[in-house]
């Protein structure tokens, strides 16, 4: 043994001095592997773990992104706008679709006489107060009212 290692105590936290780094070489010369660690890592991680979901009467395994798009995609086709809105920021693609389709689906169907006078109808019944935008008690139903032909 040298001097300079006989006067150093070796022990907890003080390994010898040949086995120390050595100054401006790092303890990591490769470094942390990209994707290793953080948020976007333990999110994808996350998101790619299985759950059990119930669709169609059966139990089926599914990632957990899969089972909230499903989710997310059911929302937006039950009506809701501001799913729909976001569905179609999602991907500019479909957007674009829907928009192209809907310009052209407006070219084919001119609004006839018949259409602007349910519209003049609702209209009127919305300035009235006798619109009920919940539907009444059952999903699908216009109200409880009846209304003469």
């Amino acid at each position: 043994m040298s001097d300079l290692e006989s006067e150093y105590e070796v022990g907890y936290a003080k390994p010898p001095k040949r086995t120390q780094f050595k100054k401006g070489q790092s303890g990591n010369p490769k470094g942390r592997p990209k994707g290793a660690k953080g948020f976007n890592a333990s999110l994808k991680r996350e998101m790619e773990s299985e759950v059990i979901i119930r669709e169609g009467g059966r139990e089926v395994k599914v990632s957990k992104a899969e089972a909230a798009a499903k989710r997310f995609l059911a929302k937006a086709l039950h009506g809701d706008m501001g799913a729909l809105k976001t569905l179609m920021q999602f991907d500019a693609d479909l957007q674009a679709k829907v928009e192209k389709e809907a310009g052209q689906v407006a070219q084919v169907t001119a609004p006839d006489q018949t259409d602007e006078d349910v519209l003049a109808h609702f209209a009127m019944q919305v300035r009235e107060g006798g619109f009920d935008p919940g539907g009444g008690s059952e999903p699908g139903h216009a109200g409880d009212k009846e209304v003469d032909p």
